[in-house]
């Protein structure tokens, strides 16, 4: 108990990491500040009106605007204006009628059914530029969404038509499924949005997402401290004393594990009150929130134990303290953008999203994002085993490194 006391008075000796761990909610308090708060107390929310031009006139695009500018599920969020020309949309910019236009240009349809790529013009002012973003990723994702099923369905009718079936009962499947599909995809907010895992400003913006990124980050990058007085320790006097006047590498190793999940967990613990505000938000917002304390309270102790584990480890394996503290923070960088905490997953390669479902800090960012907003006990048990598992590995390795350490002295 007397070297665990110890170990938290050095950790927190330094003005620099009492401000580490308190720097994780500035930011987020700095995202409400400047993105979700103007909108509550100026009493505009995320609504504004956007223009369409509809060039492509096609049967299915036309069923599109038409069930976006009659949808009762985005009716709290956008009015939908059709306009003829696109200089009539530019015309209604200019005099702030509209905050965004859509051109939709001919052929997009044919051009996505033969597999051919799309673009969808955006037009805006700078004043409008938070509408702007919000837009383009909506537009983004959903042309690839129905990019993907129209590939679907194409190939669904080939198939029929290989099989036997007449070409225009083929055709009449395409189109009777084209228009399903449409309609499930604008009817998926009415079905989600009050009681889903939404953000409460929309899906638009991934509020729950960025918040568990953000402190799984934060989460990673506090294993520096900890791996800086740990490989200082271990080149140091301290084990060639015997670890530190007859302490045992056991005592010793737990000692330090323990101190390191407890500075991990404070920047983790300010999830709590972090969660309040944003639950108090989706009320104002119009959000729900299926969130389970207990869970929450369970991953802030797998994540700082792994975390603390794996700081040990780089520690106690790598010969000198610079070579560990820039494979930490390399470490904690490289999981952030494989994991997608730095780079939405939808930007990232197959490849790298597989390996990053392997990664603690994405076990992390799931069971953050799961037990604050939309708790699911399948999936969160899903990941606190997987969070369990590299606990294991890696207290398994500090020890042995640890050990070993001892021995060398």
């Amino acid at each position: 108990m007397r070297f665990l006391l110890y170990d938290l008075k050095r950790m927190f000796s330094g003005k620099a990491l009492v401000f580490l761990c308190l720097l994780s909610p500035i930011i987020v308090v700095f995202i409400f500040s400047t993105v979700v708060s103007p909108m509550i107390f100026t009493a505009h929310g995320v609504h504004f009106n956007l223009a369409i031009c509809n060039e492509d006139k096609s049967d299915t695009v036309d069923e599109f605007i038409s069930q976006l500018i009659n949808s009762q599920a985005l009716v709290d969020i956008i009015t939908v204006y059709p306009v003829q020309t696109v200089e009539q949309g530019i015309k209604l910019i200019e005099s702030d009628d509209i905050s965004v236009m859509v051109h939709i240009p001919s052929g997009l349809f044919d051009d996505m059914a033969d597999g051919k790529e799309v673009n969808v013009t955006v037009y805006s002012t700078k004043t409008h530029s938070f509408e702007t973003n919000l837009v383009s990723m909506t537009m983004t994702s959903s042309l690839s969404v129905v990019g993907k099923s129209q590939n679907i369905m194409e190939a669904a009718k080939t198939v029929l038509v290989e099989k036997g079936v007449t070409e225009e009962d083929a055709q009449k499947f395409l189109n009777d499924s084209t228009n399903a599909a449409i309609d499930q995809f604008m009817s998926r907010r009415d079905v989600l949005g009050n009681g889903g895992p939404l953000s409460p400003v929309g899906e638009y913006l991934p509020i729950e997402y960025y918040l568990s990124a953000i402190f799984s980050l934060f989460a990673a990058l506090s294993m520096l401290p900890i791996i800086h007085f740990s490989a200082v320790d271990c080149q140091g006097a301290i084990l060639k004393r015997g670890l530190l006047c007859g302490i045992g590498t056991t005592r010793f190793f737990f000692a330090r594990v323990l101190s390191g999940t407890i500075f991990v967990a404070l920047v983790l613990l300010m999830l709590f009150p972090a969660s309040l505000l944003l639950r108090l938000g989706g009320d104002v917002l119009g959000g729900t929130y299926a969130s389970k304390l207990s869970a929450l309270a369970l991953t802030i102790f797998l994540s700082s134990v792994c975390f603390s584990a794996l700081a040990l480890t780089i520690a106690t394996w790598l010969p000198k303290e610079k070579t560990a503290l820039w494979t930490g923070f390399f470490l904690a960088l490289i999981m952030a953008v494989f994991c997608g905490a730095l780079i939405p997953e939808g930007a990232l390669p197959k490849l790298t999203l597989e390996i990053g479902k392997w990664l603690p800090l994405r076990s992390t960012m799931r069971m953050l994002s799961v037990s604050l907003f939309d708790y699911d006990n399948a999936i969160f048990m899903q990941d606190a085993l997987k969070s369990a598992g590299f606990a294991a590995i890696f207290l398994s390795l500090g020890f042995l490194g640890l050990r070993r350490r001892g021995r060398a002295a």
